[in-house]
């Protein structure tokens, strides 16, 4: 969840919770070099108020929220803004208008995506794909192709990789994993039913696990080894299709698998080698898509 979205929930604050939620939520000039004491001062409060509520929001302290809210502010302001990713066309129109309006959110949105993402974390990300033994991919809903997707092209380089496409059999998907090994999961919001039972398997055979999952804090992020951002701009429900989640989904998976397969070029050869004898019934004519002999 954004820092945002959490300081506009209010339903359960004290009086003076959401007068310090207002005060951020309104704020718009710097606040880089404000101290938690000269805020206090500013809205009549104690410092330990502010300390409490920045606690309340899941953060140590007013310096960690305070560099939290900076950069999400940062994020929020930048990459995707000519096109709204929950509503990217009109009824009103013509094919050819939203034609690239789908094409300037595919951009857009691969953009904002590979901002959100930490070098070291793509790194150590590649080397546990590499490392484990058995890797494990699970997403429900409308991303669980996208999961099959990468899970096919895995197989097809040699990786074990098992899809975990029901969490009632997941101790038994799991059954006869080790330590080192991977588990890929995948939800925009972090917060479902199946991710907080998968998280206690997962915990319980201390299994390294990547998290494709919205930028914020959510059961998922503070749970995972390694995390990889979506671009995250689209409302859970009010949207006309999942096209921005779509999108930066299989961008991460095709980094992910890109990344393992420039390490392991090897795989590629069983791939051509297998794919040539299985589809040697399958020809073409077009100079262009036409393999060389």
């Amino acid at each position: 969840m954004l820092i945002k979205e959490s300081l506009e929930n209010q339903e359960a604050m004290s009086s003076v919770e959401k007068q310090l939620s207002d005060y951020f939520l309104n704020d718009t000039s710097e606040i880089k070099e404000l101290t938690a004491r000269q805020l206090a001062n500013d809205l009549y409060v104690s410092p330990s108020t502010v300390t409490r509520f920045c606690q309340r929001l899941g953060f140590s302290g007013f310096p960690e929220f305070k560099e939290a809210l900076i950069t999400e502010r940062l994020y929020l302001a930048h990459n995707v803004q000519d096109i709204d990713v929950n509503q990217p066309f009109l009824p009103s129109d013509s094919i050819w208008s939203v034609a690239n309006n789908i094409r300037q959110l595919y951009t857009e949105v691969v953009a904002d995506t590979l901002s959100l993402q930490d070098y070291q974390q793509l790194e150590s990300a590649t080397k546990k794909l590499s490392d484990a033994q058995h890797i494990y991919v699970y997403s429900a809903g409308d991303h669980r192709h996208l999961a099959e997707i990468f899970a096919n092209k895995m197989l097809r380089i040699g990786r074990p990789i098992t899809q975990l496409s029901r969490t009632d059999l997941v101790d038994f998907y799991l059954q006869e994993s080790v330590a080192n090994d991977v588990v890929v999961l995948i939800s925009y919001s972090g917060e479902t039913q199946d991710i907080h039972r998968l998280m206690t398997i997962i915990d319980n055979r201390k299994l390294q696990v990547i998290a494709l999952t919205a930028y914020g804090k959510n059961t998922l992020s503070e749970h995972a080894d390694i995390l990889l951002p979506m671009s995250t701009r689209e409302r859970l429900i009010q949207n006309f299709g999942n096209f921005s989640t779509d999108v930066s989904v299989s961008y991460l998976l095709d980094i992910l698998y890109a990344s393992y397969l420039s390490r392991h070029v090897e795989a590629n050869e069983t791939k051509m080698q297998i794919e040539k004898e299985y589809q040697r019934y399958r020809f073409t004519e077009n100079p262009i898509i036409k393999d060389q002999s």
